[in-house]
């Protein structure tokens, strides 16, 4: 590495550390989703198992135990438990978690504009980017970790893109695409799916348009993007199979509850140039308890952006395209947010699962970053440096106080990953994944303490016992039905002294009939045909990619010189 790129990286390195400068003090702080440590832990303690990929863990749920990585993102939290089995404590593993998302944010986003606009215009959007406001909301009010993952990895599956449709680096976007939507998929469910389904789409129009006009670069492109999508849909294919087959098992309808409705949840126009810095939640109408400002700079550098590239003669076609791309993408993003664009919303499959229309802000400001580049396009070195420490430290002086969090509070380590913290207080946070007809614990008394426990006519002793898995030594005095302390969800079976059993499931827990005498009860945690047949798409999808970058080159070689 250079003195250059050396200098380069520390830069973007500084840009994102200074955003999240308050994980260097002691402690931790308060936020919507207040769970993260809490999966770091649990999630590390299934790695630790042996249990891979994780799905089901067995502290949250109130205790009984629940499949919430079956469904719900695991990317940074395999990130966060790993750093957390290295010997990194749960809170500075979850600090580095966060920070991870952030500086993957600033990285990709300088990749991106840097490509188009050169290594100041890339700069100046990585900091427009990563001190853009909604930023500090996902972090350090809401606790968006996943959709800060996502909206990160964003501006890369856009530098895919944008490699695709370049010949000599065509494979390349294909596969920064594939990887980066990916990440984006296995980072936050809901931008996974509309950032997929909006690739597809697009790929599927521009397929038939080809065919109308035979024009067949676009057919290329269209094809390319199809591929793209069906390598991404293969290398996740562990995840969204089953969590689409088995989210039926779940109350996670409960999550577009009265409280979640899109409709009550669009953005007022004003919201947008100023609104009220707060810790609070979103509400129906203009009067919220978290800020939904896009950033007075953010804006003025866009318009400033807009105006450079319709009034200055230094335009090129591929600039023009990406810049009308950027505005027209801007422009319908900020459409969906407001009360408006009800019509459209109705229309969208699955569009009650967004929740928050203001989730849109995340893209949004990926948008306008980039375009705001345009301000460094063709600029001389000098004049370069100079915007740029002007424009650039405007926006740190002035957005840098929003990325505090409303305190930190102290507390032991330990006390994160205790029973109570971990089957109570943190199980309250997010309990849509247990089943949908389950009795919620209504205090703490009822959360049991083991997951098979006896009673006057039973004596257990517990063999062994992990997430996936159990072994019980059961004497008991009568024949009798024993009631499991565990959520039932597919996958589950248990057996008797070798031969299985079939549970009676009660309010989505389960129960076995136990003879009299001395037994051995044991339960596992097995794969579903949705989730083996995933597995298996996945495994398959990495072979061949392995296959591809090590044999793609020959075999392309080979058959161009055929053919000559």
């Amino acid at each position: 590495m250079n003195l250059k790129k050396m200098v380069l990286f520390g830069l973007l390195f500084i840009v994102s550390i200074l955003s999240v400068r308050s994980f260097f003090s002691p402690g931790f702080f308060p936020m919507h989703d207040d769970a993260q440590v809490a999966r770091v832990i649990v999630i590390a303690r299934a790695l630790q198992n042996g249990q891979f990929p994780v799905r089901l863990v067995a502290d949250l749920g109130y205790g009984y135990g629940y499949p919430i990585f079956n469904f719900y993102g695991p990317l940074p939290y395999y990130t966060g438990g790993i750093i957390h089995i290295a010997g990194v404590d749960a809170v500075t593993a979850t600090k580095i978690m966060i920070g991870l998302g952030v500086i993957i944010g600033t990285f990709s986003m300088y990749l991106l504009s840097s490509s188009i606009f050169g290594v100041y215009g890339g700069l100046f959007s990585a900091v427009l980017f990563s001190y853009f406001p909604y930023r500090a909301v996902q972090i350090f009010v809401r606790g968006a970790i996943g959709e800060l993952w996502a909206i990160s990895f964003l501006p890369l599956v856009l530098y895919g893109l944008l490699l695709l449709s370049q010949k000599n680096n065509h494979i390349k976007g294909i596969f920064i695409g594939a990887l980066s939507l990916s990440a984006v998929i296995l980072s936050h469910t809901v931008f996974g799916y509309i950032v997929t389904g909006c690739i597809a789409l697009v790929a599927l129009v521009l397929f038939a348009v080809s065919l109308c006009t035979r024009k067949e670069l676009i057919r290329s492109v269209g094809l390319s993007l199809i591929f793209l999508s069906l390598l991404t849909l293969g290398m996740t294919a562990f995840f969204w199979l089953p969590a689409l087959s088995e989210m039926q098992y779940t109350n996670v309808y409960k999550v577009i509850g009265k409280t979640a409705l899109y409709t009550d949840h669009y953005i007022c126009i004003s919201q947008l140039w100023d609104s009220a810095w707060g810790f609070g939640g979103s509400a129906p109408g203009c009067l919220d308890g978290m800020s939904f400002k896009l950033g007075r700079l953010q804006i003025l550098y866009f318009f400033i952006s807009l105006f450079m590239w319709i009034f200055l003669k230094e335009k090129g076609k591929r600039i023009n395209f990406i810049m009308i791309f950027i505005a027209a993408l801007s422009g319908l993003l900020l459409f969906l947010m407001l009360p408006i664009s009800e019509i459209v919303w109705k229309y969208i499959p699955f569009s009650s699962f967004v929740q928050y229309p203001w989730r849109f802000l995340g893209p949004l400001g990926i948008c306008m970053a980039v375009l705001c580049g345009y301000i460094f396009y063709k600029k001389s070195p000098v004049v370069s440096v100079i915007l740029l420490s002007i424009f650039g430290g405007v926006v740190l002086l002035a957005n840098m106080k929003l990325f505090f969090p409303q305190y930190t509070y102290n507390r032991p380590t330990e006390s994160f990953g205790t029973a109570e913290e971990l089957q109570w207080r943190a199980s309250k946070v997010s309990d849509e994944y247990l089943p949908r007809e389950f009795r919620i614990p209504q205090n703490q008394s009822e959360i049991p303490e083991e997951r098979v426990t006896g009673n006057q006519y039973t004596k257990v002793t517990k063999i062994s016992e992990t997430e996936v898995r159990g072994t019980y030594q059961i004497q008991s005095d009568r024949s009798q039905e024993l009631n499991l302390n565990m959520a039932f969800f597919p996958g589950w079976t248990y057996s008797i002294n070798g031969n299985q059993v079939k549970p009676k499931v009660v309010e989505g827990r389960p129960s076995v009939i136990l003879s009299s005498g001395n037994s051995i009860l044991e339960m596992r945690f097995t794969d579903t045909i949705d989730r083996k047949i995933g597995n298996g798409i996945t495994v398959l999808t990495i072979i061949a990619i392995v296959f591809m970058l090590t044999y793609g080159k020959k075999i392309i070689r080979n058959y161009r010189y055929t053919r000559i």
